[in-house]
């Protein structure tokens, strides 16, 4: 990321004043829509420990029956398989915030390290909530972040959190690579800024020999509006 980043530097435009950055970044963060799921109908992909799971979403239904498994690894998913996916999702984006995303950003450490025609890129250190217990701390004080706005609507395309070198949260904890990359984009053509992937990586070791070994990816997309 920083090797790209530096490449980037070479298209830098008109420098934006320090006092401004942090506004930018929160303004991305708001135009994040918190109530797309009102009007728009979508379809979710999970990949999760080898297991594709696909299904669809439609404010229109009824609300116990809003979400509906379409396939599981490409078969038909069983009744209790859907009863299950409905039950797990019934309130995912219910209750969002885009101030949840941004409670992710400590703006006291934000930094604009590159910004061209298209784009501003800053980094960050994590906002440790003082509420995690000690091990959660340690790790997030470990990670790097990065933020892309877009220029063109001022809307967060992707919050990427990383660590550059292994971090030991706890004793006997070893995490060699973690990365979490969610990206955003309009929905449709003069649409709402949507989610539309969620990446989490994380590998290493416990207690030596217990290998750490995660990888879940989340596709949103066929945005459709279906609203009055």
């Amino acid at each position: 990321m920083k090797f790209y980043l530096a490449g980037l530097a070479l298209l830098l435009t008109v420098p934006v004043v320090a006092d401004d950055h942090a506004d930018i970044v929160k303004q991305a963060f708001l135009n994040i829509s918190d109530d797309f799921h009102r009007e728009w109908a979508f379809t979710e992909s999970v990949m999760e420990d080898g297991v594709a799971v696909v299904g669809r979403y439609d404010p229109r239904l009824a609300a116990d029956a809003r979400w509906n498994l379409l396939t599981v690894d490409g078969r038909t998913p069983t009744p209790g398989e859907m009863a299950k996916y409905q039950d797990d999702r019934e309130f995912r984006f219910g209750d969002r915030h885009s101030d949840g995303e941004m409670d992710m950003v400590d703006f006291d450490t934000l930094e604009l390290i590159v910004e061209t025609d298209d784009a501003w890129f800053f980094e960050f250190v994590p906002d440790v909530d003082n509420d995690e217990d000690e091990e959660a701390q340690k790790f997030m004080q470990e990670v790097q972040g990065t933020i892309k706005v877009v220029r063109d609507g001022n809307y967060l395309e992707y919050l990427e959190l990383r660590n550059d070198k292994p971090i030991r949260p706890a004793f006997s904890v070893k995490i060699s690579h973690f990365r979490t990359r969610l990206t955003f984009g309009p929905a449709g053509d003069n649409g709402p800024i949507v989610p539309l992937s969620i990446d989490v990586e994380l590998k290493g070791r416990a207690l030596l020999a217990i290998k750490i070994d995660e990888v879940e990816s989340v596709r949103y997309g066929d945005y459709e509006y279906v609203g009055s």
